[in-house]
């Protein structure tokens, strides 16, 4: 993974603004050098002017010596194929959304619209933005946006057999979210490794008449009721690991070093074959966080705020160890908006290197087991389509770009 100094993520930034958030990091760094004589005239021009301007004030502020305070801007590249991806070892899909290194900063929604163009022959009557809408509903079990975009000719079966062909695990995990649909349920829970608990109500539109001034007029209302092919599930799984993605950046980029050392001081003072401790509500947190590793293979830094010396004798010491020694060196604050994720210039090395972790941790995992079986009520094991995905993601180059 190419590593930046603060400077650069700052010019990184200003052409990212501008337009240039799709391209290489050195074809960012090569257009702000071509153009920093002239950066201030040109914010008319820029695809997000009012972040362009800020961004270029921030470079005006480091040249002259103060501090701006200004927090550099990266998305995940398409992020919600990028989890698809991880839960399925889905490694072309994964190719795609730069969840493993290619050599290139690579453009979903671009590659998938080059795709069925090379399959019609031609230049189809559809923009890589008209694509794009398409292509990020799709994912969550949508077929009216694609409709919409494609017609209902071939266009759109050739758009469909290019998600299947280009993303293959991840498509049929789309298409199993919509076969599991339970056309009885009121509710869908479930839990994530930080002990989030998801509740989703069912919600369906019911339609009264009303008559006003001997007219009948139809008014809807949305009430909690069963729901015959719904398409919910698969958007509402994926939103909710955004969310404890965000969770987890969070604690892992401002972490506390106190509490850190805290905890390793606690694993090595500790009695690894006690078997009782006190029962209190850290000890009781470090069970469930612990339980929720041994099923998923995923330890969320939430536990970090619980061991201590009298129920570090719980978890796998090693384990725990592996978690804290994968933390930046030097605590940060981020903001995290979705998949946007913005912190100092200068931590941008960092932030990248925790959501790759994000993907490997998640790759690696069976989160996606989890998640099936809560929601079907019942056991189920999903394996990976590719079961060494996660060894190539660490490195990976533009996953946040």
């Amino acid at each position: 993974m190419q590593m930046f100094n603060g400077k650069q993520y700052l010019q990184i930034d200003i052409a990212g603004n501008f337009g240039l958030d799709n391209k290489s990091w050195d074809e960012r760094l090569a257009w702000f050098d071509a153009h920093k004589d002239r950066l201030l005239e040109m914010t008319p021009q820029a695809k997000s002017p009012a972040l362009y301007f800020a961004a270029v004030q921030a470079w005006n502020d480091t040249m002259a010596g103060k501090p701006s305070g200004y927090p550099i801007s990266l998305d995940a590249t398409c992020s919600g194929l990028q989890l698809l991806a991880v839960l399925t070892g889905d490694r072309s899909a994964a190719r795609l959304c730069n969840v493993v290194p290619t050599g290139n900063r690579m453009d979903a929604y671009a590659e998938i619209y080059q795709y069925m163009l090379n399959e019609v022959g031609g230049n189809a009557l559809v923009t890589r933005d008209m694509a794009k809408d398409a292509i990020l509903t799709s994912l969550y079990g949508s077929i009216a946006v694609p409709k919409q975009v494609f017609g209902e000719g071939n266009l759109l079966n050739v758009f469909f057999n290019t998600m299947k062909e280009n993303a293959p695990a991840a498509w049929e995990l789309n298409e199993t979210y919509l076969a599991i649909w339970n056309p009885e349920a009121l509710e869908y829970n479930w839990v994530l490794p930080d002990n989030y608990h998801v509740h989703i109500k069912v919600m369906s539109q019911v339609k009264d008449i009303v008559h006003f001034l001997d007219e009948p007029f139809d008014v809807f209302k949305t009430v909690n009721a069963p729901v015959e092919g719904g398409r919910s599930l698969g958007a509402n799984t994926n939103h909710s690991l955004d969310g404890m993605i965000v969770r987890e950046m969070t604690r892992r980029c401002n972490y506390s070093p106190l509490q850190v050392e805290t905890v390793r001081l606690s694993l090595h003072l500790c009695n690894k074959e006690a078997e009782l401790f006190e029962e209190d509500d850290d000890s009781n947190m470090v069970q469930i966080l612990w339980d929720h590793y041994k099923n998923t293979g995923y330890l969320s830094a939430r536990i970090i705020d619980h061991l201590n010396e009298t129920n570090a004798c719980l978890v796998d010491h090693a384990v725990v160890l592996e978690l804290l020694d994968s933390l930046p060196a030097k605590p940060f604050e981020i903001i995290c908006i979705h998949d946007c994720f913005r912190c100092l210039p200068n931590y941008g090395n960092d932030m990248r290197m925790q959501y790759n972790r994000q993907l490997y941790l998640i790759s690696k995992s069976n989160i996606l087991s989890s998640l099936l079986s809560q929601i079907m009520g019942h056991d189920v094991k999903i394996g990976k389509l590719d079961a060494t995905m996660h060894l190539d993601i660490l490195d990976t180059e533009y996953a946040l770009s």
